[in-house]
């Protein structure tokens, strides 16, 4: 997971959780979570892992709404984003980066 730092401390309890809740299918496609399937793009065969998605992709959500997706979906529902969302999730990250540099700087001083 990229940005580990970014997720709620409890994220592995969370991702347990909604793949529990999805009875460990993708909640678009079906798929059983450890099926194996052939990639449509390389041909490579793979395990399909079931992943905690973030319907938000808001990372810092401490109640997230979150959804127990494949790979393929998970990758689809990511980049079905317009430009304007990716827009707005960067400059999120972007502030929560500045808030979190200025929190550090303060408390140094303080």
């Amino acid at each position: 997971m990229r940005n580990r730092h970014l997720y709620p401390r409890d994220w592995e309890r969370l991702a347990w959780q909604c793949k529990e809740r999805a009875r460990w299918h993708c909640e678009f496609c079906g798929i059983a979570h450890g099926t194996w399937v052939v990639s449509r793009r390389t041909g490579v065969v793979y395990r399909a892992c079931l992943q905690a998605a973030h319907l938000d992709h808001d990372v810092w959500n401490l109640s997230p709404r979150l959804a127990a997706l494949c790979p393929r979906c998970h990758a689809r529902y990511d980049c079905s984003l317009t430009e304007w969302d990716r827009w707005v999730i960067h400059e999120r990250l972007r502030h929560h980066c500045l808030v979190k540099a200025y929190q550090q700087r303060v408390g140094a001083e303080g």
